[in-house]
């Protein structure tokens, strides 16, 4: 007999087996022989599937005692702030797994912990709307976390911590609305619409109405209505045309791909859907695809790459998906 998920040993040999597996397989290095040996380990017995399933549900469950914890800590006013210990941050049974809260995680099962106590944050597959009392409004999309920046009692800028918004500023507003992203500015001018997406330490920004200017590293670019910058470790990239359709399909509830590889649809698309599909198969991923995918169909999503590229589909424990 299992004991209840409030007994259940989280740091036993099973489970970091589990974490490590989870580790392995969202490194980037993960091939074939890695994915088979993930489904036999799986199959090895009901405990070993079961470990999986748990290591995900207690990831998730953790954002809410972080904020109790963070809670504490604010409360007790101490003159500098102090990194939570892993006995204060865990209690109990998880306390081998606090490191991996604080870093993002590595599947996009759970939020870090800044992004969950975030002022705004979406859930896997949400989106809402954030209307600011200065008459701006923010569209998040999914996984998506911001906190706002005030002084004198309103709304002067936004802190994209991670995610995509779309952001529309009134023509009364004086001035402009800021947005931080990974150090850089966007400056959306008074009458503007733009797209900002905050990913894997990239940032692109895309003008679909207005003016708006992005500031990285010394530099700087103004765009226009369908122009598009991008800015992350190369620095801050130059002005080009965009495709606005393509950029704005999330607000339609659609995901648009125009001759991109399987790969970055896989990215994408794990975005809005719970779990993970995993690709292990280099000349499969490298596969180009025009699409248009339903967000109210992802689903059926490993069942299409199937018909359509006769790939190997394994379906595992915690919504994981192996594709080859």
């Amino acid at each position: 007999m299992s004991l209840p998920s409030s007994r259940l040993d989280h740091d036993s040999p099973l489970h970091r087996e589990a974490r490590d597996w989870l580790l392995l397989l969202t490194s980037g290095r993960a091939t074939t022989d890695d994915a088979t040996g993930f489904k036999r380990w799986c199959g090895l017995s009901a405990e070993h599937a079961q470990a999986f399933a748990e290591t995900r549900l207690m990831w998730e469950n953790l954002q809410v005692a972080a904020r109790h914890v963070l809670q504490k800590e604010q409360a007790a006013k101490a003159p500098a702030p102090r990194r939570m210990t892993r006995r204060a941050f865990l209690g109990g049974a998880v306390a081998a797994s606090a490191a991996l809260l604080v870093a993002r995680s590595p599947l996009h099962m759970w939020p870090s912990l800044p992004d969950a106590l975030a002022d705004y944050r979406t859930a896997t597959g949400e989106q809402r709307q954030v209307a600011l009392a200065n008459g701006v409004v923010v569209e998040m999309n999914t996984q998506t976390a911001m906190n706002v920046r005030m002084a004198g009692g309103r709304a002067v800028g936004i802190e994209l911590l991670t995610g995509e918004i779309q952001l529309k500023v009134p023509s009364t507003l004086p001035g402009s609305f800021d947005v931080q992203a990974l150090q850089g500015g966007i400056h959306a001018a008074s009458g503007a619409l733009c797209n900002v997406r905050c990913l894997d330490g990239q940032v692109q920004v895309t003008g679909l109405d207005g003016n708006v200017r992005v500031e990285y590293q010394g530099r700087s670019e103004l765009l226009g209505q369908a122009q598009q910058a991008a800015y992350g470790e190369q620095g801050l990239g130059p002005a080009v045309a965009a495709d606005t359709d393509e950029t704005v399909a999330w607000r339609r509830r659609v995901l648009v791909f125009d001759n991109r590889p399987l790969s970055d649809v896989i990215a994408e698309i794990n975005r809005y859907r719970p779990g993970r599909i995993i690709l292990t198969n280099d000349v499969l991923a490298a596969r180009k695809v025009h699409a248009q995918v339903s967000l109210n169909q992802l689903g059926d999503v490993a069942s299409l790459i199937h018909q359509a590229f006769g790939a190997s589909v394994h379906s595992l424990p915690g919504g994981i998906v192996l594709v080859s």
